[in-house]
């Protein structure tokens, strides 16, 4: 297996952390938050106390998993969150939503 099909599979399992796969999943589903164009999610519709802290911790961990790739593959964590960003926007499920190359959210 090449280094970046390894990555790209310890990306994908630190991206689905069981602890927050629920709650992420529910706020997806409704709409609530999408995947960014930046490899990150963020809130799409109203917002609460709950669903920024969602976003804060799975963003925290997408930022750590993100820097121990670039360091390991001697790339910037930069390349790591937009390949992720293909990847995750790829894995959405049809009503999830999205971000377009513009910044505009779009609902797959």
């Amino acid at each position: 297996m090449s280094m970046v099909k390894k990555t790209l599979l310890f990306l994908g399992i630190l991206i689905t952390l069981p602890a927050l796969a629920i709650s992420l999943d529910a706020a997806k589903s409704q709409g609530l938050v999408g995947e960014s164009n930046s490899g990150y999610i963020a809130i799409v519709d109203t917002s609460s106390p709950e669903l920024k802290k969602l976003v804060k911790q799975v963003n925290t961990k997408r930022k750590a998993a993100y820097a121990q790739i670039a360091k390991r593959n001697n790339i910037d964590i930069a390349q790591v969150a937009a390949r992720a960003a293909e990847k995750l926007e790829a894995r959405l499920s049809p009503g999830e939503y999205y971000q377009d190359n513009l910044g505009r959210w779009v609902q797959k």
